[in-house]
C-alpha cells in the first residue's frame, strides 16, 4: 500500500512538472522572429464575451486600437507572475489607443473574479472557452495553444503581428505594445 502511494504521488510530480515546462516556455528572439512570420497579418478571430462584471466585450469593438489578448487562468504561476506588469502598462498605454484583454481559461469564474479584484486588474477579464482558445490556436505555427499564458498581439485593423507562449516580461509587453498601437 505504502508503494502504491509513493508511485501514484511520483507520477503526479512528474506530471505536474511537464505541464509546468510547457508553461515556462522561455521567450527568445528566435521564436519571436518565428511566430510573426506564422502570424503576420491574419485577422484575429472575433469573440462577444461577457466580463467578469457583467460588461459584453466583443474584439470589433476595439478597432482602431491595439490589443493584447492573453489567455491565461488563475492556477498558472507564470500567468501570475505577468499581470502586474500587464496592469502597469495598461495604465501607460490605455490612453495611447491600448487595451489588454485577459481572457480566464480552464478555471473558475469565482476564482478569477476574486483574483481580478485583489490584483485589482484594469482591462476587460472575461472567462474563455475551448472553443475560443482553439480559434486563436489555429493561426498559430504549432496550430494550438499549447500552453498558458500565451498573448496575441493585435494591431487596429485587427491582424495578429505576433504571439507569445509562456510569460513575457515589462520590456517584451512595452515593445509589442509599441507595433500595436503604430500607425
Amino acid at each position: 500500500m505504502k508503494r502504491i502511494s509513493i508511485l501514484t504521488i511520483s507520477v503526479v510530480l512528474v506530471v505536474a512538472a511537464s505541464g509546468m515546462a510547457l508553461m515556462t516556455i522561455p521567450a527568445s528572439n528566435a521564436e519571436a522572429v518565428q511566430t510573426a512570420v506564422a502570424t503576420d497579418g491574419k485577422k484575429a478571430p472575433d469573440f462577444t464575451l461577457t466580463t467578469i462584471d457583467g460588461k459584453s466585450l466583443k474584439l470589433s469593438d476595439y478597432k482602431g486600437k491595439g490589443v493584447i489578448v492573453n489567455f491565461w487562468a488563475t492556477w498558472c504561476p507564470p500567468c501570475r507572475a505577468e499581470i502586474p506588469d500587464m496592469i502597469e502598462l495598461q495604465k501607460e498605454y490605455e490612453s495611447k489607443g491600448f487595451s489588454f484583454i485577459g481572457i480566464a481559461v480552464g478555471d473558475e469564474e469565482e476564482k478569477v473574479k476574486a483574483f481580478a479584484q485583489a490584483q485589482k486588474m484594469n482591462y476587460p477579464v472575461a472567462m474563455g472557452s475551448r472553443e475560443l482558445a482553439a480559434s486563436y490556436g489555429k493561426l498559430t505555427k504549432e496550430g494550438t495553444i499549447r500552453g498558458i499564458p500565451t498573448s496575441f498581439v493585435i494591431n487596429g485593423k485587427g491582424e495578429i503581428l505576433d504571439y507569445f507562449v509562456g510569460a513575457r516580461d515589462k520590456a517584451t509587453f512595452a515593445e509589442a505594445i509599441k507595433k500595436a498601437i503604430a500607425k
